[in-house]
């Protein structure tokens, strides 16, 4: 693999420095604090706020400063990606969840990844759970990996390709990042990853993922969930789902998909269950939608 250029000090190794860590925040008041007290003082931090109601006066309150750019309404998650990874200076951005926070040395072992196995190349830390569980993406909406084909947490030694980029935490070369596309801000919020991974594989960049780089998510706590928004959210993933599969030519059943939906809908309802009825009612009304693009709902 070739080598990108990259601002290097003495020794021919990136420093932390070289890197930016970019958030995305929306109403992420309650947790960006502990995010950004992760981030080593040395790497710039960029944080894009889609539009929050909160608003962001808890800016004043983080440990240390950063860039803050204030998006004028709630553009997704990959455009304030894009937004972020633009507004950077750096050889490199790392992507990362409000909801998650950087080990110590997480950096520093991705940055090690790079002067081993060159550029351009897509680097992910290993995520893990709160209670240490590890947390591995396995495929995607287009490619499947069968349970039985997944590895135990005991098989993995050392660091891995895979053919799927985590989005809550990787990092990359911005210019190299730039040059992909960025992600692609027909897509509001998720399968922006899947669509991501499936560019960088058809160019051959290799996701990495760094098993001495750890990252704990807490998942899920990026904003303050509720049924409404639960319900709004599952829509806007069924009509990224929807997208993706449209834009590379995959057909899918949709009412087949509606009587799943609706099958789990009243499931759920029996069961009083609150959380999954929000789940299977917001997927349901986005297959009803169709394919939306750049239709943000209010999230």
């Amino acid at each position: 693999m070739q080598s990108e250029p990259t601002a290097q000090p003495i020794g021919g190794s990136p420093s932390g420095a070289a890197v930016t860590v970019v958030f995305v925040t929306y109403n992420s008041a309650a947790v960006i604090a502990r995010a950004v007290a992760s981030v080593p003082p040395a790497c710039p931090v960029v944080v894009v706020d889609n539009a929050s109601p909160e608003g962001t006066g808890w800016v004043a309150d983080l440990p240390r400063p950063v860039d803050l750019v204030a998006m004028p309404a709630n553009a997704g998650f990959g455009t304030a990606c894009n937004v972020g990874a633009r507004r950077a200076d750096t050889s490199y951005v790392l992507f990362l969840n409000p909801d998650a926070e950087l080990a110590p040395d997480a950096i520093d072992q991705l940055l090690a990844a790079v002067a081993r196995y060159g550029a351009p190349a897509i680097l992910m830390p290993a995520i893990v759970g709160e209670g240490g569980r590890l947390m591995r993406k396995e495929g995607s909406i287009l490619e499947k990996v069968p349970r039985g084909a997944r590895l135990a947490p005991q098989e993995i030694a050392g660091d891995y390709c895979t053919r799927f980029v985590h989005g809550a935490a990787f990092m990359m070369g911005r210019d190299a990042f730039l040059a992909l596309g960025g992600f692609d801000e027909a897509i509001f919020l998720y399968h922006e990853d899947d669509d991501l991974s499936l560019r960088a594989t058809a160019r051959r960049i290799p996701i990495v993922v760094v098993t001495a780089a750890r990252v704990v998510h807490a998942g899920g706590r990026s904003s303050t969930p509720s049924f409404g928004q639960t319900f709004r959210i599952n829509r806007a993933k069924m009509h990224s789902e929807l997208y993706v599969v449209e834009k590379y030519g995959r057909s899918r059943n949709r009412a087949a998909r509606l009587a799943f939906l609706g099958a789990g809908c009243l499931l759920a309802a029996v069961l009083l269950d609150r959380h999954r009825l929000a789940i299977r009612a917001g997927k349901f009304a986005g297959c009803l939608d169709g394919v939306r693009r750049n239709a943000p709902p209010t999230v």
